[in-house]
């Protein structure tokens, strides 16, 4: 592929979204820094994704973003007791831990307790790329709770993260549902920032309970969504797959316009500019 150059060196964006199967974790790698934004600790089985990262990149996260803490976000966590794998800084919200402690699956509580080991010795911080810009908002948990149910005040108190490198713009919706992404569809300052995004990870694995048609009317079509849900869950958002919520993509001479983990597995795309300047990627499956 072409490359673009700047004083001699790559210059690129690379994500990759891991296959996790129920999960999340996505990597950010700025070249030619080599700088890696971390969002989120999604695990499955003995596939690791900081390991992979380390073998297959040979880096280690600078900056990890946690958007909630839910256990499928966070079961690679035992890997951060490695300072080979241990980013610099990390980024997340505060929460009454009891209270996430009680609402997380019995066998999935010690995942909690050992991110907040993990908070005592990794500092908190934010991301601090060169080429790139990073926002985030979200729904402080009490008012996640009062505004949109206290079942479902974790998700909804999700960081919804925007990253920009460049002319390229991704946007990560944690696990925030459709009744708070609305509401985020309406401040003025999520616009401004999520207006025109490139790539979408869609919101809570791109379930139904996550999707919301209002997207596309408020901000643009994405080109393309990225679907983190595992196999065969019937819960995914068919609107995803339609022309109506995305631009599209071709890839191997097919339009599409989404990609999920449970049928292409880890996806990869890189992004650049030619040596005529304009923009240009391509996605590759892992």
């Amino acid at each position: 592929m072409e490359l673009g150059y700047v004083d001699g060196e790559m210059n690129e964006l690379e994500l990759i979204l891991y296959n996790v199967g129920q999960g999340l974790a996505v990597s950010l790698i700025e070249y030619p820094e080599q700088y890696v934004t971390q969002i989120d600790l999604g695990s499955e089985g003995n596939f690791s994704p900081l390991e992979y990262l380390s073998s297959s990149r040979g880096l280690r996260a600078d900056v990890l973003y946690i958007t909630h803490p839910h256990a499928d976000h966070l079961s690679d966590i035992m890997k951060l007791h490695y300072s080979s794998l241990c980013p610099n800084y990390m980024q997340y919200g505060d929460y009454d831990w009891d209270d996430v402690i009680e609402r997380e699956h019995s066998d999935s509580k010690w995942i909690i307790e050992e991110f907040q080991k993990v908070a005592t010795f990794v500092s908190r911080g934010e991301h601090n790329g060169e080429n790139a810009f990073l926002w985030w908002k979200r729904w402080k948990p009490e008012a996640a709770k009062e505004r949109f149910g206290e079942s479902s005040y974790i998700n909804n108190s999700s960081l919804f993260l925007i990253y920009r490198w460049r002319d390229f713009k991704i946007s990560i919706g944690g696990d925030l549902e459709t009744e708070a992404l609305e509401a985020s569809l309406l401040g003025k300052e999520f616009c401004n920032h999520a207006k025109n995004t490139d790539i979408l990870i869609a919101p809570h694995h791109g379930h139904k309970s996550g999707y919301t048609p209002k997207w596309a009317d408020a901000l643009g079509k994405p080109y393309i969504s990225l679907i983190s849900v595992q196999n065969r869950d019937p819960s995914v958002a068919t609107g995803y797959y339609s022309s109506e919520f995305a631009r599209g993509v071709t890839i191997g001479g097919e339009t599409r316009h989404c990609l999920t983990i449970r049928s292409d597995g880890t996806i990869v795309v890189r992004m650049w500019y030619k040596s005529d300047g304009k923009c240009a990627w391509k996605f590759t499956f892992e």
